[in-house]
């Protein structure tokens, strides 16, 4: 079936059934984990994970990455999942749709995929592969979104691509760090982190985060500086090639001159392979290792700050607590009212937080080890290719004809 006539009829259909989830479908699929410490609030109970609605594939992007094309298939619905739509998003829309996504959501445990920032403020300028990044980066991002068994079965999402959507907000309002901030100050006094968590699921979580963050920005340096090195490298074996190609001597005669060029010749053929498997192992190896190991950093980033906004509520149960103890007889009532709204919003975002970051565990180390074995496969490929391109100049070399000429043969004995 031609996919474009597909497109055209199933259009209007899919506006209005593929994009329509149950107002409640959000809050019905919060999930959280009873494990561990039982709670007498009244927190969500966990459900069944029932797949992803919706599947993300970039196809293209403007050259500095500000707009993006993607193609989005239903793959919830047998009959329709092998139909599918273009939408093309801008930078400053996702920037709109991850704050709508934050704002949706009633439980503060959720731990969000990051949206890569904007990418003047994270690059150098001559950094020519970090559009690159940042459009994977941003593709990634929005598959963590469909692939999360809450946030992928959102309205907002739906909405979000939909053929139809339309930014209903300017990028004027203050995004998730600056929301989450100050949802852990609470007031206009900064609110006292206890120095450990109640929870040793908790600590542990907070205290590994924090390491983990600092040795995993070491690597992206580290890898950012093999990154660099590589274009280097590749510099040089431009200016080598250009080099060999124009080389002919003068100094010997005609001859001379001609064998000497078809030498330089050969051996820039097999520099220019060798410069582009170097190019495409850094397109295919390190810069998607960079993305995806770059893309958890910032996830972690993410984690820390629910975690902090779960202390804030911790806080904020503690003082109610200590307001009630006080509480005079005829605010005795109100005061249990705060209480128990304290115990109950700390309660369901421990509950969902639990659940969330053991998922988030598991997420992590799955793709991250792939990720890191498909970069180890790469490099031996690449270094396969680039031995077998050296030992196929060497063998041209050395097969070279010489004429049958006593001046030259003594040269090139």
């Amino acid at each position: 079936m031609d996919e474009n006539n597909m497109k055209n009829e199933d259009n209007v259909s899919r506006e209005q059934s593929c994009f329509a989830l149950d107002e409640g479908s959000a809050t019905e699929s919060e999930q959280t984990c009873t494990s561990g410490s039982s709670s007498s609030a009244s927190s969500p109970m966990p459900v069944e994970d029932l797949g992803p609605v919706f599947d993300v594939k970039g196809i293209r992007a403007t050259a500095d990455s500000l707009v993006l094309t993607f193609r989005i298939s239903r793959i919830d619905d047998p009959e329709i999942r092998d139909s599918w739509w273009e939408v093309t998003r801008s930078y400053e829309e996702f920037e709109a749709f991850n704050r709508l996504l934050v704002d949706c959501q009633k439980f503060g445990g959720m731990i969000y995929p990051p949206l890569p920032p904007p990418l003047t403020s994270k690059y150098e300028d001559n950094f020519a592969e970090a559009p690159i990044i940042h459009r994977k980066q941003i593709e990634r991002y929005l598959q963590m979104v469909a692939l999360h068994p809450t946030l992928g079965r959102s309205q907002a999402l739906a909405d979000f691509l939909s053929p139809t959507y339309v930014i209903t907000e300017k990028s004027g309002r203050k995004g998730l760090f600056a929301k989450l901030a100050e949802s852990f100050t609470g007031s206009s006094q900064p609110a006292k982190v206890p120095l450990r968590d109640i929870e040793e699921f908790f600590q542990n979580e907070r205290d590994w985060s924090a390491n983990y963050s600092i040795h995993l920005k070491t690597t992206l340096n580290a890898v950012l500086t093999v990154i660099h090195s590589e274009k280097k490298i590749i510099g040089q074996l431009k200016h080598l090639c250009t080099a060999l190609s124009m080389n002919a001597p003068s100094s010997y005669q005609q001859e001379t001159s001609r064998i000497h060029h078809q030498l330089h010749s050969k051996m820039a053929d097999s520099f220019l392979s060798i410069q582009d498997l170097t190019e495409d192992g850094l397109q295919r190896g390190l810069c998607d290792f960079y993305c995806i190991w770059d893309l958890y950093h910032q996830y972690l980033a993410n984690e820390q700050l629910m975690l902090n906004r779960r202390t804030a509520l911790l806080v904020n149960y503690e003082n109610a607590n200590r307001n009630w103890d006080k509480a005079k007889a005829h605010k005795r009532d109100e005061a249990e009212v705060a209480k128990k709204a304290a115990e109950t919003a700390f309660e369901e975002c421990s509950d969902v937080a639990r659940h969330e970051i053991k998922a988030f565990q598991k997420q992590r180390v799955q793709e991250m080890r792939l990720n890191l074995t498909q970069l180890a496969r790469s490099e031996l490929a690449r270094a396969r290719s680039i031995r077998a391109s050296l030992q196929r100049a060497l063998d041209q070399a050395r097969l070279f004809p010489v004429p049958d000429d006593p001046h030259l043969s003594s040269f090139y004995s």
